[in-house]
């Protein structure tokens, strides 16, 4: 029996992982939970945007629903508004016909992960596929439960391994030893990627949460996180660590669209010619606007991205580009990375050398052509030297900082090794 979970975290903490790693207690659970990212431009997320799905050997199904029920209403924090759990139970020998059943699944999770879904839609998959809803409170997380139960990893996969605190250090600073998370970087990257930004000498496995979690490293195989894990030093008791198999850092949510196609919340890839000069506006974020045909739409790198912004105040009226990233809150790309396709080529006018004294020529004014100064020999307005202009840039992929990076975003490290 497939089971999906979603929303029972907050916007102030606990995590929807953690149910999952007390259910893998209760229950037995066949193969590594999966921890699914959803949509990330969504509104009415609440923080990481993350669902759990685990597949259970089928036995008492009534008193494994149960189990899992009880579980939800024990740990997801209700009072928060935006915490709306879902939970999805879908029994294999309900599949009347499997190959359709899984398209079904495999195409709502597709949109859930880029476009925006509605709860209606959810409700209607999940009769398609005989597929068991609970839900509580408004029941928004019956997407995200659905999504991650019908998930198709095949083209990509990471895995995650979460290690959870003992209760009475929830809400406290956690403590690490940083030296240890470097070295650990340092050990297994690239095999393991986005745990630290060396520019910032920032650690990225710890939440900022008051919830369960202590530290969560991303990689590329059950093994590499788990020998990842053991370089770390934590400095506070851990009761246990869980390994979750995900679409984490797949560029799964990015799908192929022309300007005309987008929608509000979309994920996309978007292909056109740089139209306008990049601009720096309030806050220190960067803006340029992108053009295919007759529709345009800008693109933005925000601050937080650090050094991506520089590479983008770079672009130039004319330069062929693809943009990857998604439509948050204002009509606008928000920049995850983009690839410089083709840059068009700018020049400056040089003033022209005088060929019997070497020396460059001065210019009369505007229109008036040039003169030596030595021997007063003068030439016309067209003899000035055309020099193509530095535009220190090349073609290729560039990126947003750690720091910044969304939970889906292929990092250029993981982009590399695949090729």
């Amino acid at each position: 029996m497939l089971i999906g979970i979603d929303d029972t975290d907050s916007t102030a903490g606990m995590c929807t992982t953690f149910i999952a790693k007390e259910l893998c207690k209760k229950l037995e659970v066949i193969g590594f939970p999966r921890l699914i990212r959803l949509n990330p431009n969504i509104p009415y997320k609440t923080r990481g945007n993350g669902a759990v799905a685990l597949n259970v050997k089928t036995g008492n199904n009534e008193k494994i629903k149960k189990i899992v029920l009880e579980t939800v209403e024990k740990n997801a924090i209700f009072e928060d508004d935006k915490t709306n759990p879902g939970v999805v139970f879908l029994e294999k020998r309900n599949f009347e016909d499997y190959n359709i059943y899984t398209e079904i699944l495999r195409d709502f999770y597709e949109k859930a992960i880029s476009e925006l879904v509605t709860i209606g839609e959810a409700d209607a998959a999940a009769r398609q596929v005989n597929a068991e809803v609970h839900k509580f409170k408004s029941g928004r997380g019956i997407i995200g439960a659905l999504a991650a139960v019908g998930a198709d990893l095949s083209a990509d996969v990471t895995y995650e391994i979460i290690a959870y605190r003992i209760p009475k250090n929830y809400g406290t600073e956690r403590k690490i030893d940083p030296e240890s998370v470097f070295e650990m970087d340092k050990k297994t990257y690239p095999k393991t990627f986005n745990n630290v930004d060396l520019n910032l000498n920032k650690i990225l496995i710890l939440p900022r949460g008051n919830d369960p979690v202590f530290c969560g490293i991303r990689g590329e195989s059950p093994e590499i996180v788990s020998e990842a894990w053991k370089l770390i030093k934590p400095l506070e008791e851990i009761e246990d660590t869980l390994i979750f198999q995900t679409n984490q850092a797949t560029d799964a949510h990015l799908k192929k669209k022309k300007i005309s196609e987008l929608m509000p919340f979309d994920c996309a890839i978007v292909s056109g010619r740089v139209s306008g000069e990049p601009k720096n506006i309030h806050g220190g974020h960067v803006i340029f606007k992108l053009k295919y045909y007759s529709q345009e739409i800008d693109c933005a790198a925000y601050r937080e991205t650090a050094n991506f912004r520089k590479i983008i105040r770079k672009l130039r009226a004319g330069d062929k580009v693809t943009a990857y990233g998604g439509i948050g809150k204002y009509w606008a790309i928000n920049l995850e990375k983009i690839r410089v396709l083709k840059l068009k080529k700018y020049y400056e006018k040089i003033n022209p050398v005088c060929e019997k004294c070497k020396i460059k020529m001065k210019s009369e004014g505007n229109g008036k052509g040039f003169q030596c100064k030595k021997c007063k020999k003068k030439l016309p307005e067209d003899a000035a030297v055309l020099k193509e202009i530095n535009r220190d840039l090349k073609p290729g992929f560039y990126e947003a900082a750690p720091d910044a990076r969304r939970h889906l975003s292929m990092p250029l490290v993981r982009m590399k090794n695949r090729c």
